[in-house]
């Protein structure tokens, strides 16, 4: 392999070599000159420190400079309700031009069609006019509650003017209805048109028995634009929203008071914006494309640093790192999380966490008990970063992103989760499973490579056989970037990071496991259901969207 060249080397040359190519659309959003950096962090402009209670002052935005982009809007925080996106109803059916999976005892599909449309937003308070992309116009879009074996298939029709192709993060699906325009290009849905995405909602089947593998049964996924190239422009402009699913082992910690009932469970979408002095989204990579974009305005579902009002009682909150390029590391004022799942799946039992660090796309599903709290209890972000390419480090307290304002007094018929309570079973892939070992290492020569190879969207990189288990090792040897990967199709159970076994949190099944410089994960995967070709690259969108991606091909 070449010489590893530094993150600022491959900024200046590798970014005059590739050149940017940025759609431009005035009215939609806006774009600053080609030569104006990422939007970086500074320490008082993210740090709105508690003592500002009661939150009269607007939130400061520090000076832009040459390289910097800065937001010009002042505005209060805690001054907007947080939203609760609706949740997608099914429809009348129509002739789908998808297919379902060969499985046994599915229900009859429900339809949906979904409209992806320009719509306006208040997300800024006091500024309802900022121009969005939304599915049904909304921002984020509408949740989707699905049941186990109870297919969903959705139109999505595209009324916006770019190609747009939807991906069900965490979904166990048939490449047609993976949602990858590299692999399966006749699903991109080009301006005025609608593709059709079958969802068969089930877990994937052991060869064994034939039947499907319970413990492997998603909760928390996510659907969002996948379009290579314009990930990142589109899920910046809001083309995102959650897919929550239940089972019946899922609803019965439910029905049985274990876990909240769906009142009290929050699906909570974390995101970073930049807007100009009208309010209007402001993307530009730049030469700093290869870091990522980062914004200066925190938006909570689609509004910046709102309130939510809470009883006394335990909340069930789907958190998601839904940003281009910001890490999160989250942590309470008061209090502490029980985390009961991580990405898509349930864990096997509860586990406490002070803090949940959540990388692109990570989701942690978690419980926040307010029976004891105070009356305000604020939602933090410790982390810093500076810029795209990875975070800098913790920092507190960190900026408040969402403030719990808590009253009532206590419920007595609480949920009755706590740390080490039962929830999924998990079944762990065996070492005597494994039939092939693979070795991917993600770096940078002048470009994005994996193994030192450019993306080829015609290339195999890996042909795993179907009902067969391999071991796939990550390996980030890109100087001073981080690189959260995520395989299509199946969960994989990291084994070792950097040698050592995981954090318990860690240790069961993942979407998508992040890569901090030059660290290494090994992880087991098993290949179920079905064959044809997936992808897996890094999350940061204009890393992906720059092709640090790789297809695999599932053979019979």
């Amino acid at each position: 392999m070449s010489r590893r060249i530094t993150r600022r080397e491959f900024i200046k040359y590798g970014a005059a070599v590739l050149g940017s190519a940025t759609l431009v659309n005035g009215a939609l959003y806006s774009l600053l000159s080609q030569g104006t950096g990422i939007a970086r962090v500074a320490d008082e402009t993210f740090r709105t420190p508690l003592r500002f209670a009661p939150f009269t002052q607007a939130r400061r935005i520090a000076p832009a400079d040459d390289q910097e982009f800065r937001t010009p809007i002042r505005f209060t925080p805690f001054t907007q309700a947080l939203p609760i996106p609706p949740v997608k109803q099914p429809g009348d059916s129509f002739t789908h031009r998808c297919a379902l999976p060969a499985v046994s005892g599915l229900s009859a599909p429900k339809f949906y069609t979904v409209q992806m449309k320009k719509a306006t937003a208040e997300i800024i308070p006091g500024h309802p006019e900022t121009v969005i992309w939304g599915y049904d116009g909304l921002y984020p879009g509408p949740t989707f509650r699905v049941n186990h074996n109870e297919p969903a298939i959705v139109r999505f029709v595209n009324g916006l003017t770019v190609n747009t192709i939807v991906h069900n993060h965490g979904g166990h699906n048939s490449s047609e209805s993976d949602g990858s325009d590299s692999v399966f290009p006749s699903q991109v849905i080009p301006p005025n048109e609608s593709r059709d995405f079958c969802y068969g909602n089930i877990a994937p089947i052991n060869p064994a028995t034939h039947q499907q593998e319970i413990s492997d049964f998603a909760s928390t996924q996510w659907y969002h634009d996948h379009m290579m190239d314009l990930t990142g422009q589109n899920v910046y402009m809001g083309l995102a929203g959650f897919y929550l699913l239940t089972d019946e082992l899922e609803k019965g910690l439910i029905d049985g008071g274990t876990l909240p009932a769906d009142s009290f469970n929050i699906p909570l979408v974390f995101q970073d914006r930049v807007f100009d002095q009208n309010a209007q989204l402001v993307f530009n990579p730049g030469q700093d494309e290869f870091n990522g974009w980062l914004g200066d305005v925190f938006v909570v579902n689609g509004k910046a640093q709102p309130y939510f009002n809470v009883q006394r009682r335990k909340y069930r909150f789907r958190m998601l790192n839904g940003s281009n390029a910001r890490w999160y590391e989250l942590q309470l004022s008061s209090g502490q999380f029980l985390q009961i799942g991580n990405d898509s799946w349930l864990l096997p039992f509860a586990i406490p966490r002070t803090s949940i660090r959540l990388a692109l796309a990570e989701r942690a599903d978690v419980i926040i008990d307010f029976r004891d709290a105070p009356n305000e209890v604020f939602l933090n972000n410790i982390l810093e970063q500076r810029e795209g390419a990875t975070p800098s480090g913790v920092t507190k307290p960190g900026t408040p992103l969402l403030k719990f304002i808590v009253s009532g007094s206590p419920v007595s018929n609480d949920a009755s989760v706590v740390s080490g309570t039962t929830l999924r079973p998990h079944t762990p892939i065996r070492p005597e499973e494994i039939v092939q070992t693979r070795r991917f290492v993600f770096a940078q020569d002048h470009h994005w490579v994996i193994n030192d190879r450019e993306f080829d969207p015609r290339r195999n990189d890996a042909t795993p056989k179907s009902n067969t288990a391999e071991r796939w090792i990550f390996k980030n040897d890109g100087g001073d970037w981080s690189h959260p990967i995520h395989p299509h199709l199946e969960a994989h159970q990291i084994q070792k990071i950097n040698g050592r076994a995981p954090p318990v949190y860690n240790s069961f099944k993942k979407d998508t496991t992040p890569l901090g410089p030059d660290d290494e994960a090994e992880v087991f995967i098993k290949f179920r259901t079905f064959t044809g070709r997936y992808v897996f690259h890094c999350h940061n969108l204009e890393h992906e969207d720059h092709a640090m991606m790789a297809a695999f091909e599932v053979l019979p």
